[in-house]
């Protein structure tokens, strides 16, 4: 063989081996990221999940999901939280897939829709749940509508806000004298 032809070969191969791995995509890896805690990508699911539950997409509407409203959440965690809370709320979605295992026996991505509204209609029961289940599905809640309402789309299609007052802004308005 001829040496260039063995070179070329060997460079082709190392840098298919080099390139590989970052073609390989793994469940675990987180897809949003984090500075301040660590999620895996899993659990990120899972929170996308919980999020579109809490605010569902319909025919004539967006969902959180749309609004991606689960990065919005983690972005508020990951700024906004302490690492104590940070903490809490990591053990708070691994109490909530546990509470979604118990009742339903599987994850809670894999439920129908009306599971996942009874299990939502449980913790907000408030009976018998954990208090760091119920303490991270109400920071979920929380920060779900709050993306939801602050959307775009939500202010202009069903509040009808205007930034600028528009036709309805009269300038000159006679007063009357009293």
């Amino acid at each position: 063989m001829n040496r260039r032809t063995i070179i070329r070969n060997f460079v082709f191969i190392s840098a298919g081996a080099a390139v590989l791995p970052s073609c390989l995509h793994h469940d675990n890896s987180p897809v949003f990221p984090l500075k301040n805690f660590k999620l895996t990508g899993e659990q990120q699911g899972l929170l996308a999940y919980l999020a579109e539950a809490i605010i569902p997409t319909t025919n004539t509407f967006i969902g959180s999901r749309d609004l991606k409203a689960h990065q919005f959440i983690l972005k508020m965690v990951d700024d906004c939280f302490n690492p104590g809370d940070q903490k809490k709320f990591t053990e708070g979605l691994t109490a909530f897939e546990e509470l979604n295992k118990q009742k339903f026996g599987g994850a809670f991505k894999d439920n129908s829709a009306d599971k996942k509204k009874e299990l939502l209609s449980v913790i907000e029961s408030k009976k018998e749940v954990p208090e760091l289940v119920l303490n991270f599905y109400g920071i979920v809640k929380r920060y779900t509508v709050q993306c939801f309402t602050s959307s775009k789309n939500f202010m202009t299609d069903i509040r009808h806000f205007k930034l600028v007052p528009g036709s309805q802004f009269k300038g000159c308005v006679h007063v009357k004298s009293a």
